[in-house]
């Protein structure tokens, strides 16, 4: 299973918000969760990422997160294989299984531990952009800061980390 550096570090773009994203991620979140309900996996699936959060500016790829119990993971990253999915295995995020599609709808499956600190983050972060604009703001800027100076996805996720870690911060404090 490849799992390098080159094969991950894709050029990336960000585009205007589409108001289809709203519908098509949680849609093939919905399509994941009901393939896994037949494995007989308990998982959840959740629309993640900027392409979930209305009006943001996003890179065109929708991410989903699945969420399951550690002892189930093979099994939901083989489902999403088997569905196109290629397996760049951590992708240096420990405890997160990372998988992508690049077809005419790009998409990225994140597997984490289902309640975890990976799959609670992610939520909350996404939910505090929802529910605070001027956040969602803030981030959309640090995105285009990062993607003029970048253009690479690993470059451009490093340059954005300070301002997610704060943003998550915040999340966590307005959540206490």
């Amino acid at each position: 299973m490849p799992n390098s550096a080159p094969d991950l570090d894709e050029p990336i773009h960000l585009a205007p918000y589409d108001p289809a994203w709203a519908a098509l991620g949680p849609a093939l979140a919905d399509r994941l969760a009901d393939g896994l309900r037949g494995l007989a996996v308990a998982a959840g699936a959740e629309h993640i990422g900027s392409t979930s959060v209305p009006g943001l500016a996003a890179k065109p790829v929708l991410d989903v997160r699945i969420g399951c119990a550690p002892g189930e993971t093979d099994a939901v990253v083989g489902h999403v294989r088997g569905l196109g999915f290629e397996y760049l295995g951590e992708a240096g995020v420990p405890g997160r299984h990372y998988l992508r599609r690049r077809d005419e709808q790009p998409a990225n499956v994140h597997v984490v531990e289902l309640g975890g600190p990976l799959w609670t983050d992610n939520l909350l972060f996404r939910d505090h952009l929802r529910a605070h604009p001027e956040e969602a703001a803030r981030y959309a800027r640090a995105k285009r800061e990062a993607a003029v100076a970048t253009g690479r996805l690993l470059a451009y996720s490093a340059h954005k980390a300070a301002t997610v870690a704060e943003l998550l911060a915040r999340a966590r404090e307005a959540r206490a």
